[in-house]
């Protein structure tokens, strides 16, 4: 299985998203911060340790070609504060949980139409009925969640 350690490496990365949620929140409720105040710390954090991690494992930050880059090549940080902001907005209202699924399906159904469409250069992928039905099964599984959720609380 060459596979299985990206497997595990991505089941890391994903663990790691809610733990940020819950610390983030912390720190927000903690010291009176906003939410896009706390993103920006975030952020902040995220950029000394791309700092570290870019020294250790590449001995140093090499200068890009910039000239090579198109405008939108420089949106992800961007749109992570984006992504980050409207986890901390919809996490208190629907629970860590309900959040985190809710922003993988949105992942997922994005991902769908950028592979599709080979977009931003991706290699075109077509959506077969494995894909739509894993996706749907995932919808359903998550609007379960909801109805549960109101269902207690409501």
């Amino acid at each position: 299985m060459k596979i299985l350690p990206y497997v595990l490496i991505s089941l890391l990365g994903g663990a790691i998203v809610p733990l940020q949620l819950a610390i983030v929140n912390a720190f927000r409720e903690s010291t009176q911060a906003s939410q896009i105040q706390s993103t920006f710390y975030l952020y902040l954090g995220g950029a000394l340790a791309s700092l570290v991690l870019s020294y250790v494992m590449s001995g140093g930050i090499k200068p890009p070609m910039i000239e090579n880059a198109t405008w939108w090549m420089w949106l992800p940080g961007f749109l992570g504060s984006f992504y980050i902001l409207f986890m901390f907005i919809a996490a208190p209202k629907i629970g860590a949980g309900n959040t985190l699924l809710w922003v993988f399906l949105g992942q997922m159904y994005f991902a769908l139409i950028l592979s599709q469409t080979g977009l931003f250069g991706l290699e075109v992928k077509a959506i077969d009925i494995y894909k739509i039905a894993g996706l749907a099964l995932v919808t359903i599984g998550g609007m379960l969640m909801i109805y549960g959720e109101t269902r207690v609380n409501g």
